[in-house]
């Protein structure tokens, strides 16, 4: 009867720490940003839009990540790494291989996983993670999350 119990209270409480786990955002094919099933935002070639359609970033001439006012919020990427700069200060980030179905792991300077995305929205990488900081939705363990 003990062990039953033992079991019973181990199994409860695995199946707490599954459930509490948050999802990873995801940019899909489409340039749609999802979190926790939610649209969030999206992006196109032009750069990133709140979930209303409105611009938030785009990548200018240079290749820099801007906001609509002008501010440099990071750069895009090249050989498969881009800067983005919280708080003044720049966190570099590395976006892996395309796997079979064309997505890729974005992963920040600690080799966590901060969000997975569509081979076809690369350039926008930066623009992405804007949107996962504005709307306060970067994974639970990023150092950054306000």
């Amino acid at each position: 009867m003990k062990k039953s119990i033992v079991v019973f209270a181990l199994f409860f409480i695995a199946s707490l720490s599954v459930f509490a786990q948050k999802s990873t955002p995801y940019v899909d094919y489409k340039g749609h940003i999802h979190y926790e099933k939610k649209l969030i935002g999206s992006l196109s070639s032009k750069g990133g839009f709140d979930q209303s359609g409105k611009p938030v970033t785009k990548v200018d001439g240079s290749g820099n990540i801007v906001d609509m006012n002008g501010k440099k919020l990071g750069k895009a990427p090249k050989s498969n790494t881009f800067v983005y700069y919280f708080n003044e200060k720049p966190e570099n980030y590395t976006i892996g291989k395309q796997s079979h179905n064309g997505m890729c792991e974005v992963k920040n300077a600690k080799g966590q996983t901060v969000m997975l995305l569509h081979q076809n929205y690369k350039a926008q990488a930066a623009c992405a993670v804007h949107c996962l900081y504005e709307n306060k939705c970067m994974p639970i363990n990023m150092e950054h999350k306000q």
